[in-house]
């Protein structure tokens, strides 16, 4: 009786066994493959071919920036310039505001530069929550926020960087 047993169990570890390690065979196949399509997903999109003579910012998206910024409460003038591969932007804001808050505003001021652009060429993606866009993987980025020439918060982001580092 102990040997009937005894080969059932053996016979159902064996069976348990098999069909654990073949269902793990195809989550590792199918997690490979997903991991390989995302690399690839990746891989494109890191790999654009925009380059900065490509875009081209020009004085009606400027503009459309500077409107929508005008909007913003604090905020007194702003400028954008483009040279090379480097686009400088300059936001001068009321003399009241705090570091948070002009931090916002510079956000938003890249933000709607980027949003702008994409508008306008079709090879760009505009900004998401935790990326500034296209724009900003193709020209790197200087950003002042200041009430004048003085106690100015000054940013950059490089092309290959996440966030602007103030």
């Amino acid at each position: 009786m102990k040997k009937l047993w005894f080969s059932i169990l053996v016979i159902s570890l064996a069976v348990l066994f098999t069909a654990c390690s073949d269902s793990d065979a195809d989550n590792e196949n199918q997690d490979t493959s997903k991991a390989d399509e995302e690399t690839s997903d990746t891989i494109e999109a890191d790999t654009t071919d925009i380059k900065p003579g490509d875009i081209e910012i020009t004085d009606e998206i400027k503009d459309m920036t500077y409107s929508t910024m005008e909007g913003y409460e604090g905020v007194k003038d702003a400028y954008i310039e483009v040279d090379g591969d480097q686009i400088t932007m300059t936001l001068q804001v009321a003399a009241s505001l705090n570091e948070e808050k002009r931090k916002e505003l510079g956000d938003n001021f890249v933000r709607n530069l980027s949003s702008n652009a994409s508008f306008y060429y079709d090879e760009l993606e505009g900004p998401e929550k935790d990326s500034y866009g296209t724009l900003f993987e193709v020209f790197d980025l200087q950003i002042g926020v200041g009430p004048g020439s003085e106690d100015i918060l000054q940013g950059a982001k490089v092309t290959s960087g996440k966030s602007i580092m103030w």
